[in-house]
């Protein structure tokens, strides 16, 4: 595949995708660019598949992706989508324990393209500088929040709701996603969600 963007573009606009979220100082941030490569995938590529040892974080430039589980049966469960730039992907289980794989795959949904770094030198610049740090703990802040979210949504939602708060929350990637996947993540079956959208006419 062609990739669409180039090295130095992709670094701009990972640069302010990253700084809102906790700042880096340029010269901190041109000291760490030689460490991230470029990596575009296709729609229907996997930037890595459960099982596989991850040792990288990979950085949302522009795309769209899925993660997913599989079940002992063959059904597929949508964990969350990868949407905004500056998303981090990985398995934080995977690059932190030394035994563990990544218990989840990554698909992509649209042309992808990421900026990503080895866990080793991503944890060297951190040990250098702590705006790093700094990030890296915001980042894991967010996941944290999205995760404890997501559980009280499955426990306190009923299933309309839950696709409320998923049109709410994904409202720019609602129509790139197909509904078979919405319903996968939304933990109901495509008929179901089928028949949610009938009752609230968007059928």
């Amino acid at each position: 595949m062609t990739t669409l963007i180039s090295r130095e573009q992709a670094l701009d606009a990972l640069y302010r995708a990253l700084t809102p979220i906790s700042y880096l100082p340029m010269p901190v941030w041109e000291e760490a660019t030689c460490y991230f490569s470029l990596k575009a995938l296709p729609k229907g590529a996997h930037l890595f598949d459960i099982g596989d040892k991850v040792k990288d974080f990979y950085f949302l430039v522009e795309g769209l992706a899925r993660y997913y589980y599989i079940s002992e049966s063959g059904k597929e469960f949508n964990k969350s989508f990868a949407e905004k730039p500056g998303h981090l992907l990985s398995s934080i289980s995977s690059i932190s324990m030394k035994d563990e794989v990544s218990p989840f795959g990554v698909e992509t949904l649209s042309e992808f393209t990421v900026l990503f770094i080895s866990y080793e030198d991503f944890r060297a610049l951190g040990a250098k500088h702590r705006a790093w740090n700094d990030l890296m703990l915001c980042i894991y802040e967010r996941l944290i929040v999205k995760k404890e979210r997501r559980e009280a949504d499955f426990l306190l939602l009923s299933a309309k709701e839950r696709y409320l708060k998923f049109l709410s929350d994904y409202s720019m990637i609602e129509s790139a996603v197909a509904n078979y996947h919405i319903a996968s993540y939304l933990g109901i079956t495509e008929v179901a969600l089928s028949r949610i959208r009938k009752a609230m006419k968007l059928t």
